[in-house]
């Protein structure tokens, strides 16, 4: 399907990318929760979907690939299962990995403190960005390459979430609530790093896709360029190493304020754990007043990712980019 623009020659999204009046999603599309019964987890495959709506008709339509239904694959029916998150979370959690809730499981995961060792080891090499050939204009053709690029992000972001020491053991309902307040915040932790010592004061949003101060102005882009080159000050004047960065991914996650969660004290429990592997983890460097350094940087890293959403929500809104599905609704919920 061909992208256009309307009579002021602003984007127009692809149809099967914009909303739709509820009868015609009632006549036309079966609710998500029937479309996901046939999908489990599998694994994700990474290619890139392009065109209208039949592409998608055999797809969960997380604007990437598909789930496979395996042989002990299950489906929770309840309020939640209508959030392609909840979607997305569940099925890739076969039941034998499901963990018990409780916080002697959430402190035993710590013992040892080699939470940080096992958050380095379990990072993802970053993706390199697919660049989109549908149109000429350059800055549309950045927006839509970095949407889709941190639509593939996002899904990386929640298999790697569940391989925090202590995530997995939280309910379900409480995976969810970390994901939709901090999965911005920890993103956007790895394009700071990235972005250190870049020629230009470019943002390194992946390999193949660095942006200087000129092309994300072009592209709307302009707030997002300030908070992130502020926090690339910010880490780079800290002198992060490897094991920091991950830290503070991991934090970002848990540092939530999401409210009412559904179970406090295996999320305080969470919480406490990842700040005790972090202050041991400092000590053991022989910097003891480091690891409040690095949380006091969490306030920072927060700003950046309400700005980041909400400008990626304003571009959206003027139809200038469409955006996956739960690229959508992950950016909705922190708005």
């Amino acid at each position: 399907m061909s992208t256009g623009r309307d009579d002021e020659g602003g984007y127009v999204p692809p149809a099967a990318m914009c909303p739709t009046g509820n009868d015609h999603k009632q006549t036309t599309c079966p609710p998500l929760t029937e479309r996901c019964v046939a999908f489990c987890g599998a694994g994700v495959r990474m290619d890139r979907v392009r065109g209208g709506r039949q592409k998608y008709r055999r797809r969960v339509e997380t604007g990437l690939g598909f789930y496979t239904r395996g042989p002990s694959s299950h489906v929770v029916c309840s309020r939640e299962s209508s959030s392609l998150l909840f979607t997305t979370v569940s099925v890739s959690l076969k039941p034998h990995t499901r963990r018990p809730i409780g916080s002697n499981y959430i402190m035993s995961v710590f013992l040892g403190n080699k939470v940080i060792s096992h958050l380095l080891l379990t990072d993802s090499a970053p993706l390199a960005a697919d660049q989109d050939d549908s149109t000429n204009d350059s800055s549309l053709c950045t927006l839509l390459t970095l949407c889709d690029l941190l639509n593939r992000e996002l899904l990386v972001l929640i298999g790697w979430a569940k391989q925090i020491p202590g995530f997995s053991g939280l309910s379900l309902v409480d995976q969810m609530s970390l994901l939709q307040s901090g999965w911005m915040e920890a993103l956007l932790v790895g394009v700071a790093w990235r972005s250190q010592g870049a020629a230009g004061e470019e943002l390194v949003f992946a390999g193949n896709l660095r942006l200087d101060e000129g092309q994300c102005r072009a592209a709307g882009l302009a707030d997002l360029y300030e908070a992130l080159r502020h926090l690339t000050a910010r880490y780079q004047a800290m002198d992060l190493s490897p094991e920091e960065v991950v830290a503070l991914k991991a934090m970002a996650l848990a540092n939530s304020d999401a409210d009412p969660v559904d179970c406090p004290d295996a999320v305080h429990q969470f919480q406490d754990g990842l700040h005790e592997a972090l202050q041991e983890y400092e000590s053991s460097c022989g910097e003891r007043h480091r690891a409040g350094r690095l949380l006091m940087s969490l306030p920072l890293l927060r700003q950046a990712a309400d700005r980041a959403a909400q400008t990626l929500l304003r571009l959206h809104r003027c139809h200038r980019i469409p955006l996956h599905k739960l690229l959508l609704e992950m950016l909705d919920a922190k708005s």
